[in-house]
């Protein structure tokens, strides 16, 4: 039993190591109106817009990737996401990407 879970673990960290070694780390600009923005059905529909953009770029940065690739541009998407809401610093945005990490 012990094995196996050591097997599983090993291998776990394997298809993982990729996804961690690629950067993650790009500037980007981001398009969004962000009058629109300033409310809140307007920031649902940008939110929408930016983490397109974001999941776009985070796809073609790990595109080299053979295993983990779903997993990194996940990852890449999450952290990026919370770095440009946090730059925008729009506070109907700042509430629906809470909303939507909250579940």
């Amino acid at each position: 039993m012990k094995r196996s879970l050591i097997a599983a673990a090993l291998a776990a960290s394997l298809i993982a190591a990729p996804a961690f070694a690629s950067s993650d780390t790009f500037d980007m600009a981001i398009s969004y109106d962000r009058d629109a923005a300033a409310t809140p059905e307007g920031a649902k529909a940008q939110y929408k817009v930016i983490h397109a953009q974001i999941e776009d770029r985070c796809e073609a940065e790990h595109s080299d990737l053979k295993l983990g690739q779903t997993f990194a541009v996940t990852i890449c998407t999450v952290r990026t996401m919370d770095k440009a809401i946090k730059s925008i610093a729009s506070p109907q945005l700042t509430q629906v990407h809470a909303a939507r990490k909250a579940g």
